[in-house]
Order: structure tokens, then C-alpha cells, then sequence
């Protein structure tokens, strides 16, 4: 029997699972037959959408709320730098570690991306506390965000030791 391998990806800016076998007419036929299925000649391999059906199918691990976050921060279209990027996904999972729920993930990565946005090429570690109350304050005066929004905003802050 051939060997399969099995590789989850991004795949311009898609969350997609490469399928990689010598080649075999039968599991080519197979591979092609999944919605959305598409060989790659850079990757030498075939990839499909990575559902929670599919992962069973190739016998991986369900997706996690982190994995889902870490898809999301790599295919977002919003441009962090590397640092700050770097950073968020370390925010995301002591947020996992801390079990915090899938919506609060979803949330806190929402408002803490705005931040990093704002900052662009500017490292995230060197705001001070100055820095982030003027923060919160351009979000309670010029955006004029609602009393829920601006605390889950400064609730995102806490779990990456912002809030000092």
C-alpha cells in the first residue's frame, strides 16, 4: 500500500490540508474527488480544505479554538509585523492555557489585533502604561466606542502583562 502524508497548511492565505502519495492513479481519482481539491506543483502534492471532516478522513486531530485563532492571525488580511504578530499568537495561547472560552479568544484576538494594527512596524513590548491609557482614550473619544467594547479592549491587554 502507498504511503500518504498528510501536512496541514496555509495555502495563499487558505487553511488546507496537503495530501502527498507516489503517484497512484487510484488515489489520484480518490484526492479528486473531494469538493475543492487541488494539486499544487510547487507542493508536489495535493491539498483540500481543512474541515473537520476532512481532518478525520486523514486521520487528524480536530481543530482546537487556538489552531482556529492561529489560522485566523496567519490568513488575516490585516498587515502586523513580524514582531507584533509574533506577540499575538503568544497572547493567544496563554489565553489557552488559561482555558479561556473559544468566543473569548475569537474577542480578545479581535481587540488586540486593532491595537497591533495601530501600532504598525512599532514592537507592541515597548508601550508603556502612558501609552496605552492615550490608546484607550482615542478609542472612548475619537472612535467613540461603546463602555463593552473599550473593556473588552482593555481586557485583551491583560493576558500579554500590557495593562501595568
Amino acid at each position: 500500500m502507498a504511503t500518504i502524508a498528510y501536512q496541514l497548511i496555509i495555502h495563499r492565505n487558505k487553511p488546507r490540508i496537503l495530501v502527498q502519495f507516489a503517484h497512484n492513479k487510484t488515489w489520484n481519482e480518490r484526492v479528486k474527488k473531494v469538493p475543492d481539491a487541488r494539486w499544487s506543483n510547487t507542493l508536489k502534492g495535493w491539498h483540500i480544505p481543512d474541515t473537520e471532516e476532512n481532518r478525520k478522513k486523514c486521520g487528524l486531530a480536530p481543530a482546537t479554538a487556538l489552531s482556529i485563532q492561529h489560522q485566523k492571525v496567519q490568513t488575516s488580511s490585516i498587515r502586523l509585523s513580524a514582531n507584533n504578530k509574533t506577540e499575538l499568537l503568544r497572547c493567544l495561547e496563554q489565553l489557552a492555557l488559561k482555558k479561556y472560552s473559544s468566543s473569548t479568544l475569537q474577542t480578545y484576538r479581535n481587540e488586540f489585533m486593532q491595537l497591533l494594527q495601530l501600532l504598525g512596524d512599532r514592537n507592541v513590548q515597548d508601550l508603556t502604561s502612558e501609552h496605552l491609557k492615550r490608546y484607550m482614550l482615542y478609542c472612548a473619544v475619537k472612535l467613540q466606542l461603546s463602555e463593552n467594547t473599550l473593556h473588552s479592549r482593555l481586557n485583551a491587554l491583560y493576558p500579554v502583562g500590557l495593562k501595568k
